[in-house]
């Protein structure tokens, strides 16, 4: 049964109405031109690639052959579009636009730019970025691709740390509404780890996607035998690939060779995919009770692993 709150379905069809609406493609005239949304789609297509027939285009933009032929007569009484016998293939009927069509495509272009530019204005560099990366990502899923790149666990490296602290605050920030008393315990947290850090007892993991630091996890002594695991997220636009999983694997890995005799980490019960993660590489609950923190009211979990 679909989780409400979390049907895919609902989601794309809520995005959808969403950025219908915010960009006016549901408008008559699209951005403001002499074009239905179906005149723009066969103009803009045309522009794009030589060559093709009405057919062609029929197969493309999955539009009744009858309904397209309207359109095109539409358009080539406007004198936007023309058509010719192929000079390769007599049979085929090659559709072309006019110089007033080729006008109108480049004068669509730079409206529709405009237009998303005034909806990305209030966005910041940062979540321009960020925006960019989950649309590629959306992209590769709906087309049953896989990452262009292998993701990368690796060593942290300088500069890595503040890097990462500084994105966990902003992430959880906006994914869950931890106000700045998050980011002082993270701070904190990496201030101890640099004062600390020992390559005998500690790591920091750095997972890369495409060449980003999508993601991180740290171990770090807890006790003459324990190791404790934290810092532990992925970045938006790199979920979905397992890199969670790894970075809490290569934790366990690094904590065995060290010699830890077990593992623990401290959590809160709305994180319910980092506690997914931690459930598969086999830790187990030991205790939990209500908190109220960074401006919420969280319950506060303990969870162990034995590493020997």
């Amino acid at each position: 049964m679909v989780d409400p709150e979390h049907d895919p379905v609902d989601a794309v069809r809520h995005f959808t109405r969403f950025f219908t609406g915010k960009v006016g493609v549901l408008k008559e005239r699209l951005l403001d031109s002499a074009f239905t949304p179906p005149e723009a789609r066969v103009i803009f297509e045309l522009g794009h690639q030589d060559g093709l027939t009405a057919r062609d285009l029929a197969d493309m933009l999955a539009l009744d052959p009858g309904y397209l032929s309207r359109l095109l007569g539409g358009l080539k009484r406007r004198g936007f579009v023309s058509q010719a016998v192929s000079e390769r293939d007599r049979r085929r009927q090659i559709l072309t636009l006019t110089g007033s069509g080729r006008e109108a495509v480049e004068t669509l272009i730079v409206r529709s730019r405009s237009e998303i530019g005034e909806v990305l204005a209030p966005l910041d560099a940062e979540k321009q970025r960020e925006l960019v990366d989950n649309l590629k990502a959306a992209e590769r899923l709906l087309a049953c691709e896989t990452a262009s790149v292998v993701p990368v666990i690796r060593p942290h490296r300088a500069g890595d740390l503040s890097w990462i602290l500084a994105r966990q605050a902003a992430l959880y920030e906006g994914e869950y509404g931890w106000d700045g008393e998050f980011e002082r315990l993270l701070l904190k947290i990496g201030s101890d780890f640099v004062e600390r850090y020992n390559p005998d007892d500690d790591c920091l993991w750095i997972a890369e996607h495409d060449g980003r630091i999508a993601g991180s996890a740290a171990v770090v002594r807890d006790g003459p035998e324990t190791a404790r695991l934290r810092i532990v997220y992925v970045e938006p636009a790199a979920r979905g690939f397992g890199l969670g999983h790894k970075l809490v694997g290569a934790s366990i890995d690094f904590a065995r060779r060290q010699g830890y005799r077990e593992m623990v980490l401290s959590t809160y019960s709305v994180l319910s995919t980092a506690r997914r993660v931690y459930q598969a590489a086999g830790f187990e609950l030991c205790r939990e009770e209500p908190d109220e923190v960074f401006g919420q009211s969280l319950v506060e979990q303990h969870w162990r692993r034995d590493l020997a």
